[in-house]
């Protein structure tokens, strides 16, 4: 009895689950004149436009360059001058993709952090083993 139960609990929780799953959404960008862009979000399923989403263009500092929504599924602006990525928001899942560069180039270039985050890991990483070590030789010590 407890089997059957729980394969029904099984069944109506892996039912409930796939049901509020949002489907695949794609995002395209086409650069269409000099320095203008055609963003577009489609369904990845039946490829219908998506309508009302929010797209933003952010720079790598996570400066809002562009705020705006797809009109009939596109939306057409102008191409920033430094690098960014573009944001469609759906729902519980966000779609980003890089975006495209102008025809001269961008013409800033932020400095990675990368780097930088590497080098705070490894410190925090070396002061807790050396914490670790000196306890350990203290308890060492002190139980001699």
């Amino acid at each position: 009895m407890k089997k059957i139960i729980l394969c029904i609990l099984f069944y109506i929780l892996s039912t409930h689950l796939y049901a509020h799953k949002i489907a695949g959404m794609d995002l395209k960008v086409q650069k269409i004149e000099e320095n203008k862009i055609l963003v577009e979000g489609l369904n990845k399923r039946t490829n219908e436009k998506l309508d009302g989403n929010k797209i933003k263009f952010l720079s790598l500092n996570n400066k809002v360059l562009f705020e705006g929504h797809l009109n009939k599924g596109s939306l057409v602006t102008d191409i920033p001058n430094v690098s960014y990525f573009i944001y469609m928001y759906v729902g519980d899942q966000d779609v980003v993709i890089e975006g495209i560069s102008p025809k001269e180039g961008f013409t800033g270039i932020l400095s990675s952090k990368k780097d930088r985050a590497f080098f705070y890991t490894l410190s925090f990483s070396l002061f807790m083993i050396i914490l670790g070590i000196s306890i350990f030789i203290r308890r060492k010590l002190n139980n001699n």
